[in-house]
C-alpha cells in the first residue's frame, strides 16, 4: 500500500512540469461537471445513488492514473478534476471547520 501511494505521489508531482500541464490541470478542475455527465452517461446503473462530488474525484483519478495511455496532457487534467473532486466532496467537513472559528456574535 505504501509503495502504491508513493507512486501517485511521484506521478501527480511529475504531472505539471510547464504552464501548458498548468493549463490541463486548471482545465480539468473547470470541467469536472461535465467529467461527471459523461461518466454518468456511460455508466448509468454503477452510478446511480453516488455523489457528484465522489464521481468527479473517481473519473479525475481515473484519468490522472491512466490517461497518459491516450495522450499525455491527460494526466494533468486528470489530476486538476480529481482535486476539484475530492475538494467538494471534503468541502462539508472543511467548511465546517473553518466556520467553528466564526467569531461569536455580540
Amino acid at each position: 500500500m505504501s509503495e502504491m501511494l508513493v507512486g501517485i505521489v511521484d506521478k501527480a508531482q511529475a504531472s505539471i512540469k510547464n504552464e501548458t500541464d498548468l493549463i490541463a490541470a486548471v482545465a480539468g478542475a473547470g470541467g469536472v461537471a461535465a467529467i461527471v455527465e459523461v461518466v454518468r452517461s456511460w455508466f448509468p446503473s454503477q452510478t446511480e445513488g453516488i455523489a457528484d462530488e465522489t464521481v468527479a474525484a473517481i473519473g479525475g483519478f481515473l484519468l490522472f492514473y491512466y490517461g497518459d495511455r491516450v495522450h499525455e496532457l491527460l494526466v494533468p487534467f486528470g489530476f486538476g478534476a480529481f482535486l476539484s473532486g475530492v475538494g467538494a466532496w471534503s468541502s462539508e467537513w472543511v467548511e465546517g471547520l473553518i466556520l467553528s472559528l466564526k467569531k461569536a456574535e455580540a
